[in-house]
């Protein structure tokens, strides 16, 4: 019996010690690529705007802001090509009633903060109905993503006065008006918006999310999830933990402290949330959580019927754009008047 007790007591230890192994193993890849996703190449249609920017109806400078962060400043081109999408932009809003400033007029600035594993230039699309509405947009690589120097990303944390200082400085290099300025995210770069906005809710006039988490842990246990056979779903929240613990050796912060629902809770300008009613990663009871955390009655909530997590803005198509540009206009108009300026 002693000797059986022995084998039983050292077979025992040895699966403890291969299961530690396995879940440190998976705690160190999987928090490497929450914080330091694989780094995305420039994309066919990203070169193809670069290389003719006012064919789609736009000016784009690259510039080097704070924090070694590579920017690129988007406005209207003052010779417009087809700019197929900024027209489509210009007439959805006009059918609505919106006053828009002539083309190339900018009577804004919105900064877009893209998601994870993403880059800069995917947001150039987005920045065409911008662009076409009235507004400058800047883009920029978040920290550990696109052309970043920086190793790892917060996910906001410390992203958030990164972000402050680059409209600050932005506005005095290419000499415009910080105000009034909008923040657009998607999915991550919500995250990243909301704590912005938290920072200090008078810099802005208006937030709009796309596709993001209430808290951060509840994507990693999802991917997990989403990584693991149904019948091993009870060694999800272990496997959590471990890439949990990882994200804090490698780039200092526990996921279950990135809470935009949090953030939101601070905020007192208008705020819209759009969400896919299909998404399986993140459920559109994240979203909703934000959207009810948000103290302002000045907020909206959208819903993409049939949109996944990666699908929001291309199946939300035009009207969605339109959406988001006519919220910023009245979200901008409504600051005039609070504070006396005239349209």
């Amino acid at each position: 019996m002693k000797r059986i007790r022995r084998h039983v007591l050292r077979a025992s230890a040895v699966l403890l010690l291969l299961a530690a192994l396995l879940f440190g193993i998976i705690g160190w890849f999987g928090s490497e690529h929450l914080v330091s996703p694989k780094r995305r190449g420039l994309q066919d249609y990203h070169r193809e705007i670069l290389t003719n920017p006012d064919h789609y109806g736009l000016k784009i400078e690259a510039y080097t802001g704070p924090g070694k962060t590579p920017c690129l400043l988007v406005t209207p081109s003052a010779k417009p090509g087809e700019a197929k999408k900024s027209l489509i932009a210009r007439d959805e809003l006009a059918k609505r009633g919106v006053k828009l400033p002539d083309w190339g007029g900018q009577v804004g600035t919105v900064i877009l903060l893209h998601g994870h594993g993403g880059r800069k230039e995917d947001h150039l699309p987005i920045c065409e109905r911008f662009c076409a509405a009235g507004f400058r947009c800047i883009v920029l690589d978040l920290p550990g993503q696109g052309e970043h120097p920086a190793l790892y990303g917060t996910f906001g944390l410390r992203e958030a006065p990164l972000v402050e200082k680059i409209l600050d400085e932005a506005s005095s290099r290419f000499a415009f008006q910080p105000s009034p300025a909008f923040l657009f995210g998607v999915s991550q770069g919500v995250s990243v918006a909301l704590q912005t906005a938290a920072r200090n809710p008078d810099k802005w006039a208006a937030v709009a999310s796309i596709a993001t988490f209430s808290s951060l842990d509840r994507p990693v246990l999802r991917s997990a999830q989403e990584m693991t056979p149904a019948s091993l779903h009870f060694c999800c929240p272990a496997a959590a933990l471990s890439v949990s613990c990882g994200a804090r050796v490698r780039a200092g912060f526990w996921p279950a402290d990135v809470r935009p629902a949090r953030a939101a809770s601070k905020l007192t300008m208008p705020v819209m949330i759009s969400h896919g009613d299909k998404d399986p990663y993140i459920g559109i009871d994240q979203a909703r959580e934000i959207f009810d955390a948000l103290p302002s009655a000045r907020k909206r909530f959208r819903v993409v019927e049939g949109a996944d997590h990666n699908h929001v803005l291309s199946m939300g198509s035009h009207a969605l754009y339109a959406d988001v540009c006519q919220f910023f206009h009245e979200a901008r108009t409504a600051q005039d008047t609070a504070s006396g300026r005239s349209e």
